[in-house]
């Protein structure tokens, strides 16, 4: 998705996560692709497994914390 507000740079999303339970102990996350059409793929893959629903939620949370963030200055 892109953004036409000429103040504020356009901010492309590149992929979606998707939490699963596999099993009783077993939660995977998926990620999805999102082509430049902006369509999601229909194919997935797994970046992380975990045994509960909080585990993969903090993963998310970790994955979150660490992108790379760029701030533009007004000068």
């Amino acid at each position: 998705m892109t953004s036409n507000n000429p103040f504020r740079p356009a901010v492309l999303i590149q992929f979606a996560l998707q939490v699963r339970q596999m099993g009783e102990n077993s939660w995977w996350v998926y990620r999805y692709e999102i082509g430049r059409n902006g369509k999601l793929s229909q194919k997935s893959r797994v970046v992380f497994f975990g045994n509960s629903r909080a585990e993969a939620d903090q993963w998310i949370e970790r994955q979150k914390e660490e992108a790379t963030i760029y701030m533009l200055s007004g000068n």
